[in-house]
């Protein structure tokens, strides 16, 4: 899969992107207006680079910010997983690489703070979905508040979850069609492959949905029931996904034990082979040994004719060892 490529953005003091959002538009910001966040600021959505002291240096002392919340952010544990704080929601999600082209180890996470003020995402490699979302802002997409903003980057993940997943499938297609056109020595490297690549994403992508679930059930006291209601549309949306995720995956081992079962019919069928030549040879070999001894007494060893003599002997004996494989029905 080619990966939509990648437009830079201007870093200023570690923020990649800020933006105001109003209910017909979002407008960039830069840091230093995004100082205030508060019930009577205006909603903000502010994307970091983490990886820049500067960024972190600004989060960690960014009051507005619950403690624990700050502490997610700036954490360099990549493992999934979500926290309720007061009116607001921490959470760590995966998201693929931009450059990503396949390889089971190009995923990142995303460290997301969502409260009604404000969103606050941090990354530490360039991630797709979140460059989607900023490049979706840019063209027009509206959110009016933070949680809205929130269940979009849930579509968009998903969107990217879900294109790498048909992308996977439609490479399974292929193998399939080789595979049960007899070509199948090509592709046990490529399906093992693409069955790590699936098992990484149901791993984050399971862990994804059970931080959701439990972070959206957290949110009901704070959030809108619109706003709850496009948060759970996009997490059964992601759960469809895996519903896909999980049919090419079983796809992908069936197609694996078709490709072994091929290859191990091959092998019996070789082996079968063999072992009726060397039966049929098995006079041949006897017969050689017989007049190959260096003994005295053997039979036409004085006859002019005693070459022709034994050559028909040896095809009269494989012909009786035919005929009788044969008549046992194993030939």
């Amino acid at each position: 899969m080619t990966p939509p490529a990648y437009s830079g953005v201007a870093d200023t003091e570690g923020l990649i992107c800020g933006f105001v959002l109003k209910p017909d538009r979002a407008v960039p910001i830069e840091l230093d207006s995004a100082t205030q966040i508060s019930a009577e600021s205006p909603a903000l959505w502010l994307h970091f680079n983490l990886v820049d002291t500067r960024a972190c240096h600004w989060l960690d002392a960014c009051t507005a910010i619950p403690e624990h919340a700050r502490e997610l952010l700036l954490d360099a544990d990549p493992h999934i997983r979500c926290e309720n704080i007061d009116d607001g929601l921490a959470l760590v999600l995966a998201d693929l690489h931009h450059d990503f082209n396949g390889d089971p180890e190009g995923f990142g996470v995303l460290r997301v703070y969502v409260d009604r003020y404000c969103m606050i995402t941090g990354r530490r490699h360039p991630l797709r979905a979140v460059d989607q979302l900023r490049r979706d802002v840019l063209g027009g997409f509206a959110a009016p508040t933070p949680p809205l903003l929130f269940a979009h980057l849930i579509h968009v993940v998903d969107e990217c979850f879900h294109d790498l997943v048909k992308s996977l499938s439609d490479r399974i297609d292929e193998a399939e069609d080789e595979v049960l056109a007899g070509h199948i020595h090509d592709h046990g490297i490529e399906l093992g492959s693409i069955r790590r690549l699936l098992a990484r994403l149901r791993r984050h992508m399971g862990a994804g949905r059970q931080a959701l679930q439990q972070g959206v059930a957290g949110m009901r006291h704070w959030c809108s029931q619109d706003e709850l209601e496009e948060l759970r549309q996009a997490i059964e949306r992601l759960e469809g996904t895996s519903q896909d995720l999980e049919l090419v995956q079983e796809r992908t081992r069936l197609l694996q034990e078709e490709i072994g079962s091929r290859l191990s019919e091959a092998t019996n069928r070789n082996l079968y082979i063999l072992s009726m030549v060397t039966v049929a040879l098995l006079p041949i070999n006897l017969i050689t040994g017989i007049f190959g001894m260096n003994t005295g007494g053997l039979p036409w060893s004085e006859s002019t004719s005693g070459f022709w003599w034994v050559m028909f002997l040896m095809i009269f004996a494989v012909a009786a060892a035919l005929r009788f494989l044969h008549s046992r029905k194993i030939l």
